[in-house]
């Protein structure tokens, strides 16, 4: 029941995400709520579990969007390339290429924090389960994208 009531609470948001467009902040708060529902039903977390894992997970979660904030802002500059210098090109493919290893040494540290809150396989399902998340997003608005809004939510819900 508990599953059926996420998978619900997941596919009426992402559907009203497509639906209404909204400005971005509105649209970010509804996608990290689905999220958090989403991880929350693939996990199967108890309250307790919860209560410890969702500070440590924020703090992941602001590490690693920080990180990839940087790496946007260089393959942006990276799209012009071909005014750079061949030192400078170079030089900023070398700093994209030192932000993924932060980004894995990140995921490594927090594989480790996720397991002292959680059970190892819940530790390591919460990477497995962000991914599931982002491909359900990324359907939902292709198919909003090509076929109009309003048809229902990820295929099969979180436990697919």
């Amino acid at each position: 029941m508990k599953q059926l009531l996420v998978i619900l609470l997941v596919s009426v948001g992402l559907n009203s995400m497509a639906q209404k467009g909204g400005n971005n902040r509105d649209r970010e708060e509804q996608i990290q709520a689905q999220k958090v529902a989403f991880i929350s039903s693939v996990l199967n977390l108890s309250p307790k579990e919860a209560e410890v894992f969702w500070p440590v997970y924020n703090e992941y979660d602001a590490k690693i969007e920080e990180t990839r904030k940087a790496g946007r802002k260089l393959h942006k500059e990276l799209r012009n390339m071909d005014e750079m210098s061949a030192e400078e090109a170079y030089s900023k493919t070398e700093e994209l290429f030192a932000i993924d290893k932060k980004e894995n040494a990140i995921r490594t540290e927090y594989l480790g924090k996720f397991a002292q809150v959680l059970d190892k396989k819940k530790a390591a399902k919460v990477f497995l389960a962000e991914e599931r998340f982002k491909r359900e997003l990324l359907k939902k608005i292709k198919k909003g994208n090509h076929q109009g809004a309003g048809h229902g939510g990820p295929p099969g819900g979180p436990n697919r």
